[in-house]
């Protein structure tokens, strides 16, 4: 009896063989250009047979193609089981309904692949041998598996080619027989992974028999170190600010004199350089990881507990083969206390740190192919109280483009910093509707728009058509509904300059404040700003800009008034903006 069920075992097996090999040879030849002895023809069929691939055609297989990333998503999905999913991405270039959109969601949350850019997954983009290796070690590191085992590479003769970040992964590939030489001595990490290798490497990944990972990894946080305070605002700006606080250049006599305290090698930041000063500098964040894993999250909060996150713009994770990661993130707050830690695969905390922003004068912003933004809080006021941040934020326009305007349109990851990071509610453009700008190009991500235009040739005054404007555009303004809100004109100097004095007069700000908050400008792309402007008439005497005009006749209006601040809150008041929206935009605004 024993005999019997031990000659039936070996039949079984004989037979399951066979009806594999069936499938395998039904498989390969229902495919037209896989032809019978070709090197990948049982891979094929393997990956096939196992529901991994599918074919390109009806009969086509299209073996020598290369494979895509929305292919190699799609198939480890497949393997996956096809798990559900129920939240959306951010990546504008993967719409709904298609053949690997619910892949590109899996890859994505799971951290197996990630986007090219924040907004961008890059779907049809061929996938190189050396991205499949570090597509595949993520992979298996997500499965739990370890993947601590590495091959020395120096005896193929390109192993210099291979990228920086894909070395550790190529060399644990070819370690785990996943990835072979495209020859004996050559690895063509660049070369494109073709539908037929991509076939042959599933079907070794099945047999290979992985360790299960059952320790945890350990993870270092190195910098910021704790209780670091960092300067984010761009050191020229900041120097710019110091000088003019010494009185170093009077911008009253020449605006050109706003660069003559710059060195001939600092002026790299004129025009047509390109270089734009009011752009804040990003904090480099680094970690140590002892071992690769699926998922990393750095968490930034202003709060220890980390319940909500911080409103910043975070780059890409890079790392290195020796296991060291690191982020860029700007757009941080000034004088504020940060906390932060980094999340490996939900297995490995870092200790959680904390560091603090200077006391900078103005929290400068970054917006990708924005010019002249910043944040109207930050600063501290005649009181020495400071200005709420994350409320109000002043700029240049962000969708004027040609030839000769190109430094005003937002990317669409402008556009996303904007609405996503910066969580801005409303656009109030303050431009005349002759410039003759579509609106709305691309996706703004749920800001709202709303136009206030001045005249053409617009000049601030204080009675007529241009009171009504100060009106309107206040009631935009003062309604914490809007909040946060954006508004801008052209190069966020004239009239976003004005109207950001008014706000920065009903904040507690002294008429110097104003100055040095409008000539910050100057560092812009837009060229030089001055309160004074510094034309001269014909006589050599120095013309009056718009902003002295309407702070001169400001203070004619209300003799009574004893500065600026009073000024503008009284001119607000006789035009029909209610004391009580001042009073509650006062108490929001001003911190104590």
């Amino acid at each position: 009896m024993k005999t019997n069920k031990f000659v039936s075992l070996i039949l079984a097996v004989l037979f399951a063989l066979s009806a594999f090999t069936a499938a395998v040879t039904a498989y390969a030849s229902a495919f037209s250009d896989v032809e019978a002895g070709r090197w990948s023809e049982e891979d094929i069929a393997y990956a096939v047979e196992k529901g991994y691939m599918n074919g390109t055609g009806a009969e086509t297989f299209s073996p020598d193609d290369s494979m895509t990333r929305a292919m190699i998503v799609t198939i480890l999905w497949r393997r996956e089981g096809e798990p559900r999913v129920k939240y959306r991405t951010d990546f504008l270039d993967v719409a709904d309904g298609e053949w690997y959109s619910s892949a590109v969601l899996w890859a994505k949350n799971s951290g197996v692949v990630n986007g090219t850019s924040e907004t961008e997954f890059s779907p049809d983009s061929d996938v190189t041998r050396e991205q499949l290796a570090a597509i595949l070690m993520r992979y298996t590191s997500y499965l739990r598996y370890t993947t601590s085992l590495r091959r020395d590479l120096k005896n193929y003769t390109d192993a210099g080619e291979i990228s920086e970040y894909a070395y550790d992964a190529m060399s644990w590939a070819v370690r785990m027989g996943l990835i072979s030489g495209t020859t004996e001595t050559t690895l063509s990490p660049r070369g494109f992974a073709t539908r037929e290798q991509f076939a042959a490497i599933l079907r070794r990944y099945d047999g290979v028999k992985f360790t299960y990972s059952t320790k945890l990894a350990k993870a270092e946080a190195i910098y910021p170190e704790d209780g670091d305070e960092i300067s984010v605002m761009n050191p020229l700006a900041a120097k710019f600010v110091r000088r003019f606080e010494n009185g170093d250049f009077d911008s009253e006599a020449d605006p050109e004199l706003v660069y003559s305290w710059l060195p001939s090698a600092d002026t790299r930041f004129y025009r047509e350089s390109g270089i734009n000063l009011t752009w804040p500098v990003s904090v480099n964040f680094v970690w140590k990881c002892d071992d690769p894993t699926r998922l990393m999250v750095l968490d930034i909060s202003e709060d220890e507990d980390f319940s909500t996150a911080a409103s910043l713009t975070k780059g890409r994770i890079t790392f290195t083969p020796d296991g060291t990661y690191s982020c860029l993130v700007t757009n941080f707050k000034v004088a504020t206390k940060y906390y932060w830690r980094v999340r490996t695969d939900f297995r490995a905390v870092t200790e959680t740190r904390s560091f603090t922003t200077a006391p900078d004068r103005f929290r400068q912003i970054y917006l990708d192919g924005g010019n002249n933004a910043r944040d109207i809080g930050g600063d501290v006021n005649r009181d020495g109280k400071r200005i709420r941040q994350g409320v109000l934020y002043r700029g240049g326009e962000p969708e004027v483009y040609s030839e000769e305007d190109r430094y005003c349109l937002l990317t669409q990851e402008g556009r996303r910093i904007l609405g996503v990071d910066l969580g801005v509610k409303t656009r109030l453009d303050l431009q005349a509707d002759s410039v003759g700008v579509e609106r709305g190009i691309g996706e703004w991500y749920g800001v709202n728009y709303v136009l206030r235009p001045c005249a053409e040739g617009w000049t601030p005054c204080l009675t007529g058509e241009g009171a009504e404007w100060f009106r309107e555009i206040f009631e935009v303004i003062l309604d914490p509904d809007n909040y946060p809100l954006y508004f801008h004109c052209y190069a966020g100097a004239d009239r976003t300059g004005t109207v950001g004095a008014c706000i920065d007069s009903l904040l507690g700000f002294t008429e110097e404040d104003l100055k040095l908050r409008f000539d910050f400008t100057s560092l812009s792309l837009i060229w030089q700003r001055s309160w004074y402007d510094g034309e001269k008439d014909e006589a050599g005497a120095i013309i009056e800009s718009n902003r002295v005009n309407f702070f001169n006749q400001l203070a004619e209006m209300f003799p009574e008034a004893r500065d600026n601040c009073e000024q503008v809150e009284m001119f607000l008041l006789s035009i029909g903006i209610e004391q009580e929206k001042i009073d509650a935009f006062r108490d929001y605004m001003i911190l104590d």
